[in-house]
């Protein structure tokens, strides 16, 4: 059962993948109305993100600022199952201390990912005792990286990427919020191949 949940929670967002990339190579250019186009200059154009991380795939390397003070970088956490939830406001990430225990007893480290500045993160991360590491992403650049940052509106994507302990890509959801449980539920079924 939990196969199959996870089968169709993975084919629904590789779909919403693709019906968006489709709908957004039909739109073509976006011009307002009220101002006139000059022939020299370019037509303004709808941002859609450029990179996307697949499962089976390596995982895109980086490093970040974390709240614990000290950077955070993703080649050295080799050997670990590594669990990356995005979120565009760091208050999105405080509910992953509910699951933190569980993914802990599973062998998964979890990171925080949203667009804050590293040390107003750390006060957050104090302020709400957080067991997990939140990382800044202020320019956007990792999210964007993994698929999950918005150029146009400037902000960070919901998602998560459960990352094997070679560094492959295991679970990913792009885009979508999921409640933490059932978030839990994905990551324990990748992690226990049950």
């Amino acid at each position: 059962m939990r196969r199959s949940l996870f089968a169709l929670v993975m084919l629904l967002a590789l779909a919403g993948a693709t019906r968006s990339d489709e709908a957004s190579k039909s739109r073509g250019p976006v011009a307002s109305p009220s101002t006139p186009q000059s022939p020299v200059s370019p037509s303004p154009q709808e941002s859609r993100i450029q990179s996307q991380v697949y499962v089976g795939e390596q995982a895109p390397g980086f490093e970040l600022d974390g709240s614990e003070g000290r950077p955070v970088r993703l080649a050295h956490l080799k050997g670990y199952w590594v669990l990356l939830v995005f979120a565009d406001r760091r208050a999105d990430l405080t509910p992953l201390k509910e699951i933190e225990p569980d993914l802990r007893r599973l062998g998964v480290k979890p990171y925080g990912i949203c667009a804050d500045k590293a040390h107003v993160l750390k006060s957050h991360a104090q302020r709400e005792q957080l067991p997990v590491v939140l990382l800044s992403d202020i320019t956007g650049e990792i999210s964007q990286l993994y698929g999950l940052y918005d150029t146009r509106m400037r902000q960070v994507l919901p998602g998560f990427v459960l990352i094997d302990r070679q560094g492959v890509v295991r679970t990913a959801l792009l885009g979508q919020q999921l409640p933490f449980d059932e978030m839990m539920a994905l990551v324990r079924s990748s992690v226990t191949g049950s």
